[in-house]
Parts: structure tokens; C-alpha cells; sequence
């Protein structure tokens, strides 16, 4: 009887650490897991926070144009290709601010593309911002976009808006 004890121990022997081994890789697959759906919620989390804060720029943008309805100005503005320097002031900053100030029609729109392209480029990763004619709508648009996409990328030919998954674009129409 005790031979017999012996050789279910002896065989026994080791097999409460291959139940932890496997254990520990259970759990280490479902962090992981754990892990790789943080970084998705991260990135979803950054992406509205984009199209909240491109959204409020156009939003500005429209509110800008009902003080200064002079829409065929502001389209064929000379708008930004390129983001501003992050964190300088907007060009022409003190020309249109301040009591007494006296701009003409012209001076605030130069001002309002200055200001709306300062804060794209400063308030969204390589931000940039434009009015444009939307094709065969008869609209105008104010076009947000950044992380490396024009707003030239973000009305496809043909008048839609360019809605694919790795467009990071705003588009608000204008009737005017």
C-alpha cells in the first residue's frame, strides 16, 4: 500500500507547476487582450476629441462669415497649404483687435483666415482649414482637416464628402 502511495506521488510530482504555468498564460493573453482594447479606446477617444475641436473651428468659421457676409472673399482667400507654426501668435494679430480699431471688409477677412488657420493648426495635429465652392451642389463649404489630409482630400468629385475610415476631415455646407 505505501509502494502504491509512493508511485501516485512520484507520478504527481511537477504537475502543479504545469497548471500554473498554463494559468499564468491564460492571464497573460487576457491582458494583453485587455491592453490591445485600451489602445483601441485611446485612439477613438483622440479621434472624436479631432472632430470635436474641427467642428468648433467650422463652427467659428460660419459665425465669422454672418458678421462679414462677403463669402466669394473668403473663398478666393489665400488659405494655408501648410500648418501654422504651433504655438505662434496669427499673423496680422494686432491690425484688426483693440477699440478703435477700423478694418475694412477685405482687412477682416485676411484677419479671420490668419486667426481660423492659427487655431486649426494649433488646436488639431497639422490642422488646416478653407472655404470652398462644394461641386455640383451650388454650396460652399468650410473644410476642417488634419492629420496630413488637405481639405482639397475631402470632397471627392462629384460633390460627396469623403467619408472613408482614414479621412480625418469636418465638412460644414454654406448656403448663402
Amino acid at each position: 500500500m505505501l509502494v502504491k502511495q509512493n508511485e501516485i506521488k512520484a507520478r504527481q510530482r511537477g504537475v502543479g507547476l504545469i497548471e500554473v504555468l498554463v494559468a499564468l498564460l491564460v492571464l497573460a493573453i487576457g491582458v494583453l487582450g485587455y491592453a490591445g482594447m485600451q489602445l483601441s479606446a485611446l485612439k477613438g477617444a483622440e479621434l472624436a476629441n479631432n472632430r470635436a475641436q474641427a467642428t468648433l473651428i467650422a463652427q467659428d468659421a460660419l459665425e465669422r462669415l454672418q458678421l462679414n457676409p462677403n463669402l466669394p472673399a473668403y473663398i478666393a482667400a489665400a488659405w494655408p497649404t501648410t500648418p501654422v507654426a504651433v504655438g505662434s501668435a496669427p499673423s496680422g494679430y494686432a491690425n484688426c483687435t483693440g477699440v478703435g480699431a477700423a478694418c475694412s471688409a477685405a482687412q477682416m477677412v485676411s484677419w479671420d483666415v490668419n486667426q481660423l488657420s492659427w487655431m486649426a493648426g494649433n488646436l488639431l495635429p497639422e490642422g488646416l482649414i478653407a472655404f470652398q465652392a462644394c461641386p455640383n451642389s451650388g454650396l460652399s463649404c468650410v473644410v476642417v482637416s488634419w492629420d496630413g489630409m488637405s481639405p482639397s482630400e475631402c470632397v471627392k468629385a462629384g460633390g460627396k464628402i469623403n467619408t472613408d475610415t482614414d479621412s480625418f476631415c469636418a465638412v460644414i455646407e454654406v448656403v448663402r
